[in-house]
């Protein structure tokens, strides 16, 4: 009997070496497929296309990388209140003048170079009328110096509206008023600075 006891005893801890060195040897496989599933879960991520800062703005705010018109509200409010206009404007501006009237014809001039602050004063402007009105005899063609003063321009209008073209042209800006006969035109740069200033005043006959 007792010889038959250390032989089971023996052959368990032989068997349980077995067993343990198995399990053992098993065990790097296991961990070894975990980590190759990590990785390979770790390179699908790193693939996935992701959105820039600037995709997401235009997402959120179609179209408006360029919006002036923000801007041109903010002038027009300035404007109708009789406050400064310097800081909408460029330095270096160019002011156009057009007239065009039913008896005494075309008046048209413009001053290049204009710095912000001349906007909130009055500017000499030389101009030329060609007197050919179709409502009057034609007169002979003059040139004579004109004094303008935007705020007392826009006096007299009845209204301050942006219109809704359809078509409209890049940092480009109708301001409509006194009917439709006087407007500004608004020229914005990639700063949404005021670099051209047009006052156009067409006779509707």
């Amino acid at each position: 009997m007792p010889a038959t006891i250390k032989f089971n005893t023996r052959s368990n801890i032989l068997i349980i070496g077995l067993i343990a060195c198995m399990h053992s040897c098993e065990r790097p496989t296991s961990v070894n497929k975990i980590a190759d599933k990590t990785e390979i879960v770790i390179e699908q991520e790193a693939v996935k296309p992701f959105k820039t800062d600037s995709e997401i703005v235009n997402q959120l705010i179609p179209n408006t990388p360029d919006n002036v018109d923000l801007q041109a509200t903010a002038f027009i409010e300035n404007l109708k209140n009789g406050k400064k206009l310097s800081s909408f404007f460029n330095d270096k501006w160019l002011l156009i003048y057009h007239e065009d009237n039913r008896c005494t014809g075309s008046t048209d001039g413009q001053i290049n170079n204009l710095s912000s602050l001349q906007i909130d004063s009055e500017l000499l402007l030389k101009v030329k009328n060609d007197g050919d009105g179709w409502a009057c005899e034609k007169q002979e063609p003059k040139t004579y110096d004109f004094n303008f003063y935007l705020k007392k321009q826009i006096s007299k209008w009845d209204r301050f509206v942006i219109p809704n073209y359809e078509k409209k042209e890049n940092n480009i800006v109708y301001v409509l008023g006194a009917g439709e006969s006087d407007f500004l035109i608004l020229h914005y740069n990639e700063n949404k600075k005021i670099i051209k200033l047009e006052y156009r005043s067409e006779d509707p006959g």
